[in-house]
């Protein structure tokens, strides 16, 4: 038999992480789809929604490592001061109470106001970390894409170098609906 000497780059489901993986070994699915046809639709979209989980749960992780080595820091806007609180204390003491009442109502308001500035930075990051992440997995995707398309190239080379018609091969990109540039 004749050997192939095309350039295949190290193409495997574990340089592209093991999302990609088609099913984690199971026999049924895989006798399922070759006994009924008429599930692959079915079995498609469970594969689709098995990736889609995956890839949330990888996003996930990776926005939650981010958070944890760079963590969050959120600065008071004013140091307490000592002295307005003393004479707020000493002032509602003398008073009918409802010095305390304001008191009660701004520290409320304040930590209400800490907490939203908290969240909106965690918020802020999340989504800063998330967008890393979704350029990073379009990159390698994209690098993929360009390795797929040389190797399809560099075959298709070797096949008009062989003597099969340049007809087919066009019939297959059409059939396929492979778009190359030559």
């Amino acid at each position: 038999m004749e050997r192939s000497h095309l350039y295949l780059p190290n193409l495997s489901y574990a340089a592209m992480g093991h999302v990609y993986a088609p099913y984690h070994g199971s026999s049924s699915t895989a006798s399922a789809t070759s006994s009924k046809p008429e599930h692959i639709e079915e079995l498609v979209s469970q594969q689709l929604h098995h990736l889609k989980m995956h890839y949330a749960d990888e996003e996930q992780r990776y926005v939650d490592q981010m958070l944890l080595e760079n963590p969050i820091v959120v600065e008071r806007r004013a140091p307490p001061t000592l002295k307005t609180e003393i004479a707020v204390d000493t002032g509602s003491v003398s008073g009918s109470g409802s010095g305390s009442d304001i008191k009660d109502a701004q520290r409320q308001r304040a930590e209400s106001c800490r907490k939203s500035r908290y969240n909106n930075k965690i918020k802020k990051a999340k989504l800063r970390f998330r967008h890393k992440f979704v350029s990073g997995q379009l990159k390698k995707s994209a690098v993929m894409l360009d390795t797929m398309r040389d190797v399809i190239a560099q075959a298709e080379r070797q096949l008009l170098e062989r003597g099969f018609p340049a007809a087919a091969i066009e019939r297959m990109r059409t059939t396929f609906g492979l778009e190359m540039e030559q």
